[in-house]
Parts: structure tokens; sequence; C-alpha cells
């Protein structure tokens, strides 16, 4: 009741509100910790809008509603097909911003815990690269990318149309170098999706932190699963800082080396070693399938390393001299890291400061430095490869499969599905779906519920009817699953 109670209150707007005397409120489409967004409807010309507006607890808050107003400003500059755009701002009774209206799930809506297709994945995801990339050219830095900022909707056609929104903690590039200034220490974004950089709260974002977001949204559109998801928000960090986490080609069986190298690519715990723009990254990406098409290079190391002149080795999970475990998340060095306290500094050359950090020393020659020891990987245990199924998104061939494993030319209709169980025994859209051994089934168990009519009269043949139509539903669901890019197991219903 408490939490419907504050729902309540923070709805400020009812269906029929006017605003500027030009809009007026028709629903509530959804509502956050920090804002709620509308469906309202222009008085003159009767087209449907978004409206976007503060909580009322946060509304009189001169930084945050400064914020607000500031992603208005950077949104409307930002002209791109795949950007939702704030088209007006309007102030009575409250500030909110009139944007386009995209009717569709977001993209974590729409992966719903399975990954994607190659062909659907590359349908979703290179728009979203072109977006950000106008959005770079123009200086501004997303920094909040994640799966539920990006709106699948659909074009005249019925085409695929993702549309990235909530430019709420952006940050227009400015000065020399072309960087995002932040008050250093200061962390702003979704913890998940957040770059190692701005986990160390660096006072300098570049392009390079949202290629890193996207990475993580690519990890997830394409396994289904949270790169770096753990059980506290410290091993989270933790995890980020140091790049670890699940190779993506081990999450899901005959994913195309090519993805997973540019997945790994682009969630380099080092900016240097990411794609530095949004252009390379699609255009990796793009020619994935094409013969002949090589994975980028692996970086480096998935952590920093600072070298000094003869470092000692310096086990991971050993904290430095006077500090107690679980204190302080920046007191773990990630690896070979020799008497230093912190994390590498994204914004900052690697120095010898100790913990607490002391005055470096004059700069010297440095000696080559050793060379660290790899760890040893673990060897994955031998995954087996999922059929991975096509869907009809749209009429043009968008990549070429090299293999079957990678993806299948065939086109799936959740009506030649049913069709085949109405005018077949059961078990003919099953193989259609590509279930065979369900289909298999379903053939046998038909033949025998037949033959028992004759011996069970009215009996059997209701029991024949209930298998014939649970038959029926499960083709048209399957193929309906399939149509919409999502894998289905042998034996889902």
């Amino acid at each position: 009741m408490a939490g419907e109670r504050m729902r309540d209150d923070m709805n400020i707007l009812q269906p029929g509100t006017q605003l500027d005397g030009r809009y007026e409120v028709v629903r509530l489409l959804g509502q956050g910790g920090m804002a709620a967004v509308y469906e309202v409807r222009h008085l003159g010309l009767h087209s449907t809008h978004a409206l976007k507006v503060l909580n009322e607890n946060l509304s009189l808050n001169d930084d945050i509603r400064g914020r607000f107003l500031a992603e208005g400003r950077i949104q409307a500059r930002l002209r791109h097909p795949h950007i939702v755009q704030v088209t007006e701002i309007v102030t009575t009774p409250v500030a909110g911003l009139v944007m386009d209206y995209i009717e569709g799930p977001t993209l974590g809506e729409f992966c719903r815990g399975q990954g994607l297709e190659p062909r659907v994945l590359l349908e979703v995801f290179l728009p979203v690269l072109d977006a950000m990339e106008e959005a770079h050219k123009r200086g501004v830095v997303h920094r909040d990318l994640k799966p539920d900022n990006v709106i699948i909707g659909k074009d005249s056609r019925g085409r695929l149309q993702p549309m990235v929104t909530d430019f709420g903690i952006a940050k227009v590039e400015e000065g020399p170098g072309g960087k995002a200034r932040t008050q250093a220490g200061a962390r702003m974004g979704t913890l998940l999706y957040m770059s190692p950089e701005q986990i160390r709260g660096a006072g300098e974002v570049d392009a390079r932190t949202d290629i890193f977001s996207l990475g993580a949204i690519l990890y997830e559109a394409a396994t289904g699963k949270v790169a770096f998801h753990a059980s506290s928000d410290f091993d989270t960090m933790k995890s980020i800082v140091e790049g670890t986490y699940e190779p993506p080609e081990r999450v899901v069986g005959g994913m195309h080396p090519v993805v997973a190298g540019c997945i790994r690519k682009a969630l380099a715990v080092d900016p240097a070693e990411r794609f530095q723009d949004c252009a390379a990254f699609r255009e990796a990406l793009e020619n994935a399938f094409e013969a002949g098409a090589q994975a980028p290079q692996k970086p480096s190391r998935s952590y920093a390393v600072t070298q000094v002149e003869n470092p000692p080795a310096k086990t991971p999970s050993t904290p430095p001299a006077g500090v107690k475990p679980g204190t302080d998340p920046d007191a773990y060095a990630p690896t070979y890291v020799a008497d230093t306290g912190r994390f590498p500094r994204a914004d900052r050359v690697p120095d010898t400061g100790r913990f607490p950090t002391a005055t470096p020393p004059p700069p010297t020659p440095p000696p080559t430095p050793p060379t660290p020891q790899a760890i040893a990987p673990v060897a994955p245990a031998p995954v087996q490869s999922a059929p991975v199924n096509t869907v009809r998104v749209s009429q043009r061939q968008v990549v070429q499969a090299s293999s079957p494993a990678e993806m299948t030319r065939s086109e799936v209709s959740p009506g030649v599905a049913v069709l085949l169980n109405l005018f077949c025994l059961s078990g003919g859209g099953q193989i259609y779906n590509g279930q065979t051994a369900k289909g298999v089934l379903g053939l046998i168990g038909s033949l025998f519920v037949i033959t028992s009519i004759f011996s069970s009269g009215p009996l059997g043949a209701c029991f024949w009817l209930m298998w014939y139509g649970a038959f029926i539903v499960d083709a048209y669901r399957v193929a309906s699953k399939r149509q919409r890019g999502l894998r289905v197991g042998p034996w889902e219903y």
C-alpha cells in the first residue's frame, strides 16, 4: 500500500490535464524514480506525443531540474532517424519535455532473457551504433546507455526501428581534447553498464565510455545474460574494473567468432584498446559474416598493469598493509600492481603511489619491465551448439551466414505451422519449427490415439481431440517465438 501511495503521489498529471493549452494528457506510460512519461495529444493537430516530466518530489531541486532541461536541449540538437527527437518544452502546470511517441518494447523486454539470432541482432544493434556515431560527432557522450534506453519501434513498412533515448546525464564535450568534464570521484550511470573509468570516478570521459556500454549491451543482446552481474555492487564494480566476465562464446555455443571478438574489444578495460569510434565498431560487426572476416585483435590484458622498478608480484586477493579486508572498494590491486593501493586511474599516468598515496619520485628512465606471468585460462566445458533460427524482419537480406550453426536461411510462419498440424497428423508443425524429436513424438502419439478410438469409442475420440488441439497451440506458440527472433529449445513449449 505504501508503494502504491507513493506512486500516486508522484503521478502529478491525470488524464485530461492540459499543458500550455496545446497538449492533453491521455495516460501514464511509465514511471521511474526520477521522472514519469505520459502519452499526450496535441489539441490542434490531434497528433500523439510523449511527455516526460520530473516527479513532484524532485521538481523543486534546482540541480535536478537544471539537468532535466539540459537533457531536452541536448536531445533536441540531435537529429537522427534512430534518436528520439525532443520537439518542445511545456511549462504549465509543470515543466516537461515533449518528444516523439515510440510504441514498442525496450531492448531488454525485446530480448526477454534470450539471445537474439544473428540476423535480428544486427538489425537491432547496427542502427544504435549509427545513432551514437551521430551523437559523438556532435560532441555528446550519453554516459547511460543500457537496454532500457533503447526502444524497439517499427517503421511504416513494419521493419524494426531501434530508437535511442534518455540523454538525462549526457555531457557535451568541451575544451581541448574533446572530453566531457565531470567532478572527479562522481559516478554517474547505471552500474551494470558503466565503464571502468566511470567506476573509478574519472574526471574526464569521452566517446569510448559509450563504446564500453555498447559492448555490454551487445553482450546481453547476443547471449541473453548480463555481462557483469554479481551478488553485490562491490563485486560488480570489481568485475568491471578487472574486465572479468564469462566469454560470450561460452554462454552461447556456436556464436560467430567475429561477433564474440567485437564484444571483447568493446569491453576492453583500457579505452585505447577498444573501438575508437562507433563507425569502426559498426564496420567490424557488419562484416562479421562475410567470407574471410577476421575477429578484432583481442585486448592484451583484461585489466591494466602498472609497471614500476623491480615490481614484486602481488596476489590479487591480498590487501595492502594496514587495510582490513572489505573496508575500501578501491583498496585492492587488480593484479601484479606493485605496492599500489588503488586501481590504475584512467585520467592520470600510472604512478608508484603506495597506500596511502605518497609523493612519486622524480621520473627516471625505467628499465625493461619484467613480463607478468599470464594466468592460465580454465578450459571451458564443451558446449553443445544450439541451432539458430531466423525470423522475418524485412524483405532484404541483412547478413550472409557462413555456416548453419551461425544462422539458418529458413523463415518461419505461425500460420504454416498451424496448417501443417490441421491437415496432417499432429507433429507436422513441430517438425517445421525445427523441433524434430517433439514432432516425431506427436506423429507416433497420433497414430496410437487414432487406433485406440476403435476400442475406446467416444472416450478415445475425446482424448484424440485434446491431443490434436494441444499440438496445434504448441506449433503456433513456438513459431511465434521464432518469428520474433528468440531462440527456442528442442522441447520448449
